[in-house]
């Protein structure tokens, strides 16, 4: 029991340490960067003599006051040797400053044995004053002469020059880590009305001695505030070209801004269609139907069945003369004069062929020949690619047209079935009916005395009407 208690306790302890530290993390992130300003004394000279009797050389001592006007802050240095010309190169910084403008005081004194002495080292009183400016890295106040690479600050420059007023030379230098923020509103964009838009200020920079506390949009330029924030978005209704502006704000209140542009463009309409039925053959009518869609309006149609034939109707009809892929283009126009197209591909199915064929004679006689022609038909008018005869008797032809003959008599059921280039088949059958053939005439010859009676007959007859003929004239006379 105790074991689990202590394991209980590590772990609440781990887990609180955890989130402190994720939270200590997230409070260190936010804090904004702020600059810091170095000020460097490089030498000081005596001019008049400042120390007493048996004090030798001056003991150099000075302050450095700088305020940004919420905080001043004060730095003192004693120079380690004591000597009227002294190189010191004693550099002091100032960080956290809040404000772009601050005042400089740089006083100078010299150490003696009962108390100390006030060096003259500028143009106007006794210390040096300045306003130093962040943002141009320059500074005015109290008169200076740039000389080998320093700011010399005198006390001669009051015009002292043949009066001993504790005068000195003191050569110094001000620099800081602070440059005015840089404003990046990105590249230019594009899009439609209702379309959200996406902003990104994440290039403008700050320098080293400072960080960028604010980002402003004014997504119209019309001097409102739209949103703030590193990265946002903003939706436009009207089309045209708009200006947004993107103002940054630095940890010490300075600011810069930057533009780009955004183009709003009518929109393209979105062409689109249906067509019925979906198998079309070249016998079918196909009824395309516009299914088309605009922002607004669309004043134009234009239909490409892709078979050299086009049409301007909304919604078309149309019929294939081919079987095969035919692509069907939509293109429209909304009344702004963008258009889109679009393509379907239609599948002209093929049609079956119609198998038939004739035969003569149609009453045909056994172990006679009978002519078959083929008079199959395909609706695309291609060419049929095979043929099968099946003449019911057992025997087969795969030839166009062929002939047959029928050992005996019958019925016979004759098929003829054709393939189209496609392997589409159609049969066709008839029946033949086949006969016997008439038996022959049997010829019995005639005995020779039966020739003769008849002959005697014949002249007998004939003689016989020649007599009476001659009696009938006789006895008309």
């Amino acid at each position: 029991m105790l074991k689990r208690i202590v394991s209980v306790t590590v772990l609440i302890l781990l887990l609180t340490t955890t989130l402190t530290l994720a939270f200590m993390t997230s409070k260190v992130k936010g804090v904004d960067n702020l600059p810091t300003v170095w000020v460097r004394v490089y030498r000081i000279q005596a001019i008049d003599p400042i120390e007493g009797f048996l004090e030798f050389d001056a003991d150099w001592r000075y302050k450095v006051r700088l305020s940004d006007g919420e905080t001043t802050v004060t730095k003192e240095f004693k120079c380690t040797s004591n000597r009227d010309d002294i190189v010191v190169n004693h550099v002091d910084s100032f960080s956290d400053l809040k404000h772009k403008d601050v005042s400089i005081t740089i006083s100078l004194y010299e150490d003696d044995l009962f108390g100390d002495e006030t060096a003259d080292i500028s143009s106007a009183g006794t210390s040096f004053d300045c306003t130093y400016y962040l943002k141009t890295n320059n500074f005015d106040g109290d008169q200076t002469v740039f000389e080998a690479g320093y700011y010399k600050t005198s006390g001669d420059y009051d015009g002292s020059i043949t009066t001993d007023q504790n005068d000195a030379n003191l050569w110094f230098e001000i620099w800081d880590d602070y440059d005015a923020p840089i404003a990046d509103a990105g590249i230019d964009k594009e899009g439609y009305p209702g379309d959200k838009i996406n902003f990104d200020g994440s290039k403008s920079t700050a320098s080293s001695g400072s960080s960028i506390a604010k980002y402003e949009w004014d997504f119209e330029n019309d001097g409102v505030i739209d949103a703030e924030g590193e990265k946002t978005s903003y939706t436009y209704q009207q089309k045209g070209e708009h200006t947004c502006r993107l103002r940054v704000t630095d940890s010490i209140g300075e600011w810069d801004e930057d533009t780009c542009l955004v183009n709003v463009t009518n929109p393209h309409p979105k062409s689109e269609f249906a067509y019925s039925p979906s198998g079309p053959t070249i016998q079918d009518v196909i009824n395309f139907v516009d299914q088309s869609s605009d922002d607004e309006y669309i004043t134009a149609w234009l239909w490409d069945f892709g078979d050299g034939t086009t049409s301007t109707l909304q919604s078309p009809t149309h019929t294939f003369s081919q079987k095969g892929n035919h692509e069907v283009t939509l293109t429209v126009t909304d009344n702004n004069g963008a258009s889109h197209s679009t393509t379907h591909m239609i599948v002209v199915i093929n049609l079956p062929p119609s198998a038939s064929f004739e035969c003569a004679p149609t009453n045909p006689r056994t172990n006679t020949d009978v002519q078959f022609a083929d008079k199959s038909t395909d609706p695309e008018n291609i060419a049929l690619s095979s043929w099968l005869w099946d003449f019911g008797d057992g025997y087969t032809s795969e030839l166009q047209n062929t002939t047959h003959k029928f050992t005996s008599k019958g019925d016979y059921n004759v098929t003829l079935t054709v393939w189209d280039d496609e392997n589409a088949t159609s049969t066709f059958s008839m029946i033949v009916s086949v006969t016997e053939p008439p038996p022959p005439e049997v010829t019995v010859p005639i005995p020779l005395w039966v020739i003769a009676v008849v002959i005697a007959v014949i002249l007998a007859i004939g003689i016989s009407v020649i007599y009476v003929r001659r009696r009938s004239g006789k006895t008309t006379t």
